[in-house]
């Protein structure tokens, strides 16, 4: 393994101090009387992190469309630049590329959460981060995901009960809102995992659970995909209300339960308790008969895998909450 191997000393009688590199020191401009963050590890070692470099230079990107690009492409790149963390992105349009920029003016309002227009002119849009990463915590970020989640299924139950054409259509669109919290998740997790400063900010203690929360993340952004498919598919041929609406109700228990875990401190147990009866019930609906209307039986497994997606939820909880104690029942 690199590096330098330094001796600890002793000083002042009990204290232990180690020095630190010359070199490394200068390169970052490092003076006595400078902060640093000291932060134990899992594995008993320790991260050192200088105050001073702490907060990384706000990430600034242009990007130039000509009349070439397609409303597709234009999407992607914006996406794949926030995503990536870019604080300021800088988007400079051809003279015959211009009807775009309305386009874009409208997929940012929609998209994303955490930006907006700041400067316009004819050739030109300036879109720039408006909110700091400490007030957008990776947990409060997932605990918003699920409520909108939760608040869909509710509302998919009544339409279908009440064939609410309208609250089906408006179900649907909400997924927009889900959609732009999970893209808001994976910018915060590639943040955190660029800079330890930054995992801190979004009170991450352990570079593990970044795994565990972008699992997270996409199963609560796949629940409500497939609360969109079974709204579509009533739509356009009606469902037997007997067989599904249990099975959602049924989602309904689950996801509040998952839900009153993320307010109410993960306690390790009540995670693995629930876990248990999520998985448990998984296994016997997945042995239960297939009805033999396909309408049915497609919006069935959808209302199937919503459950099944709290269970993956609970598991990635697990990951994050056993490190922390040393036997579960």
């Amino acid at each position: 393994m690199e590096g330098e191997v330094r001796k600890v000393q002793l000083t002042g009688g009990a204290t232990l101090i180690v020095s630190l590199p010359k070199e490394w020191a200068r390169r970052i401009g490092l003076s006595p009387g400078d902060e640093v963050l000291v932060i134990p590890q899992p594995d008993n070692t320790l991260v050192l992190i200088p105050r001073k470099i702490g907060k990384r230079s706000a990430l600034t990107i242009e990007i130039f469309v000509d009349e070439k690009t397609s409303l597709e492409e234009l999407e992607k790149i914006f996406m794949a630049i926030y995503i990536a963390g870019a604080e300021v992105i800088t988007v400079k349009f051809a003279p015959g590329a211009t009807q775009y920029r309305k386009y874009l003016k409208d997929f940012v309002r929609r998209r994303v959460i955490d930006m907006e227009i700041t400067e316009e002119s004819s050739d030109r849009l300036i879109i720039q981060a408006m909110v700091a990463a400490t007030e957008l915590a990776v947990n409060d970020v997932v605990a918003k995901m699920l409520k909108l989640a939760d608040n869909m299924l509710l509302d998919l139950i009544k339409a279908l009960e009440t064939d609410d054409i309208e609250l089906l259509k408006d179900i649907t669109e909400r997924d927009d809102e889900v959609d732009r919290l999970y893209w808001l998740m994976e910018r915060q997790l590639k943040r955190a995992a660029m800079s330890r400063y930054t995992m801190l900010e979004l009170k991450v203690d352990d570079p593990r659970d970044l795994v565990e929360y972008t699992i997270i993340a996409k199963s609560i952004e796949r629940i409500a995909d497939h609360i969109c498919k079974i709204a579509y598919i009533n739509q356009e041929e009606k469902i037997d209300l007997r067989i599904v609406k249990p099975i959602l109700e049924k989602g309904v228990e689950f996801m509040g339960a998952a839900l009153e875990l993320f307010t109410s401190g993960l306690d390790p147990t009540k995670i693995a308790t629930l876990y248990g009866e999520v998985t448990k019930w998984s296994l016997e609906m997945r042995k239960a008969e297939i009805p033999p209307d396909p309408a049915t039986s497609v919006a069935r497994d959808s209302a199937v895998r919503v459950n099944e997606y709290v269970g993956d939820i609970l598991e990635s909880l697990l990951h994050i909450k056993l490190k922390d104690i040393q036997s579960i029942k």
